[in-house]
């Protein structure tokens, strides 16, 4: 493989024993030539192809298989339709709309480009190009004389050819040549458009971000300029489509501003449904974030599956860029710095499209099976009636919250495909909270033990950091634990942006862990939480509960 008369590289292919048949190469986009040689075993060149860089479609160029029919009302010419740049190169992925016309001893019976997705009609005599290219059939009908064909596009010269019909002694009994295209409602864009061609995404600022440079303006050029579709959409996406977390972009038209949040690598993506319901166009431009730290993944966001960070067994390309498991043997899929705040959530729903309508056991892992640390959190079944290519949404608890930043990993020993996952958003301002789950805890008397926190003495303080009470706020709370001592006195202190606020509570002598409610006066909004042990207090906390308003 040559380019601009380098080589590239070279490909030896192994017809007996390889499974290459092809070369692959990636190189930077310029403007040139790109030559293909093959050689034989004796090095003897025997094949040679070559593309040219090109522009905006200039002409149209049409380009038959015969030059005559005969007037029999059955034979067919194939017309290749194409379009050439003001140098003469083929337009490769030119997608003009041309009506085709044919008149006098002809007619056109088909005009299709090999688009699956195009659903403008066959026996129409409007269509799209497609990757540069539109089939039209021509039949003959039983008088000889001239055909007459004319292509046109807006925007463009029209092109026109003339063929022949001759005279033919063949038997024409029976054979019927009235049929032909007529003009037919267009589902793909409109009759009068011009389909944008190209998007070509423009940094003047480079492709790399760091702490002195976080943010970037690109633009995106549209070809041609004046294409009937001038909307475009933007995103931040990784190698495989996903949504990438590392960066974020503010669109502005035909400009985006793009922010790095941590380090990597991402491409900033531009689309256009090009005058349908669905992307049709995609362009991109890679970028690279460096000296930024780590951007955590959000376990309240939706975190696709193709955004995993360490795998074992095969791991393949699911539906809506999921990620699918083995048929045999088990499989590893990891997820690395997932944020869960301070809260946490032991809540977790997974979309999973399952081939078959059995049980399939499902490991769910803090930290990576094979690391120092690592535990598992949940070990479930996923059954659902299979529904084909279709993801269904299951929601597992787990045996323990996940706090701050941590890993997640899942563990399958069959096939199934992956959409992502998301956890459940909690407010720990209502639930029950563990005394050892405190953020903080200062003082020398007490100890950890189980999941309680005991013996806990003078000036001893707890604190959870973060409590929402949100716009409703709480007037009780209930405490449970156990004090082999009468009167332990215990202030909570409320603390915001606003001030600090302490009430009293006192838990009376007991000789078993039991509930306790105190009323207090309402607190509402975002608090840090502290439990001060004052003086005389010899505690054994369990665990506590802010009771909703």
């Amino acid at each position: 493989m040559q380019f601009n008369g380098e080589t590239v590289g070279t490909h030896h292919i192994d017809h007996e024993n390889g499974t290459d048949l092809v070369g692959w190469w990636k190189i930077p986009y310029e403007e040139g030539e790109l030559k293909a040689v093959a050689y034989d075993e004796q090095d003897q060149v025997i094949a040679t192809d070559i593309r040219r860089s090109f522009g905006e479609g200039k002409d149209i160029r049409l380009e038959l298989d015969k030059n005559q029919l005969k007037a029999n009302g059955t034979d067919l010419a194939f017309m290749e339709i194409s379009m050439i740049d003001k140098d003469g190169n083929r337009v490769e992925n030119a997608n003009n709309r041309v009506e085709v016309t044919i008149s006098g001893s002809g007619r056109l019976v088909g005009l299709d480009n090999g688009d699956s997705t195009d659903y403008d009609q066959y026996k129409g005599t409007s269509r799209r190009l497609f990757s540069g290219k539109l089939m039209a059939i021509i039949a003959a009908k039983l008088e000889p004389g001239d055909v007459h064909i004319n292509v046109s596009s807006k925007g463009l010269q029209s092109e026109q050819i003339t063929i022949k019909s001759i005279a033919t002694d063949e038997d024409v009994v029976g054979v019927s040549a009235f049929m032909e295209n007529e003009r037919m409602p267009v589902v793909m864009g409109n009759d009068d458009e011009i389909p944008l061609r190209k998007i070509e995404i423009v940094s003047d600022d480079g492709q790399q971000l760091d702490p002195n440079n976080k943010k970037l303006t690109v633009t995106a050029i549209l070809h041609p300029e004046h294409t009937s579709y001038q909307e475009v959409e933007w995103s931040v996406v990784t190698d495989n489509g996903s949504e990438s977390n590392i960066a974020k972009v503010e669109s502005n038209g035909h400009r985006a501003n793009v922010t790095a949040l941590g380090d990597g690598e991402f491409r900033i993506r531009c689309t256009s449904k090009n005058g349908t319901e669905k992307t049709k166009l995609i362009s991109q431009l890679e970028l690279k974030a460096v000296g930024l730290g780590t951007a955590y993944k959000d376990a309240y966001g939706f975190i696709s599956a193709g955004l995993y960070d360490y795998s074992q067994g095969e791991v393949t390309n699911g539906n809506e860029r999921g990620v699918a498991t083995s048929r045999d043997g088990q499989t590893q899929v990891g997820f690395r710095d997932i944020d869960f705040g301070e809260s946490g959530s032991d809540t977790i729903t997974i979309p999973i499209f399952a081939l078959s309508s059995e049980d399939y056991p499902i490991q769910i892992w803090e930290g990576m099976p094979e690391e120092e640390g690592s535990s598992i959190v949940a070990d479930v079944v996923y059954q659902k009636p299979s529904k084909w290519n279709v993801y269904q949404e299951e929601t597992f608890k787990l045996n323990k919250k996940l706090k701050g930043i941590t890993s997640l990993c899942f563990v399958l020993n069959k096939k199934v495909h992956i959409k992502g996952f998301s956890f459940e958003k909690q407010n720990r301002a209502f639930e029950t909270n563990l005394a050892l789950d405190a953020d903080h805890i200062y003082g020398d008397s007490f100890e950890l033990k189980g999941q309680t926190v005991e013996g806990i003495g003078n000036n001893v303080s707890l604190t959870y950091d973060s409590i929402d009470f949100t716009t409703e706020g709480t007037s009780s709370i209930t405490v449970y634990g156990r004090a082999p001592v009468d009167k332990n006195t215990i202030q909570i202190r409320f603390e915001n942006e606003e001030g600090e606020s302490s009430q009293i509570v006192e838990f009376d002598q007991s000789a078993n862990y039991k509930e306790k409610t105190f009323e207090l006066e309402k607190v509402k909004g975002l608090q840090k939480v502290t439990f001060v042990f004052l003086p005389g207090c010899h505690f054994d906390f369990g665990w506590f509960k802010f009771n909703q308003f």
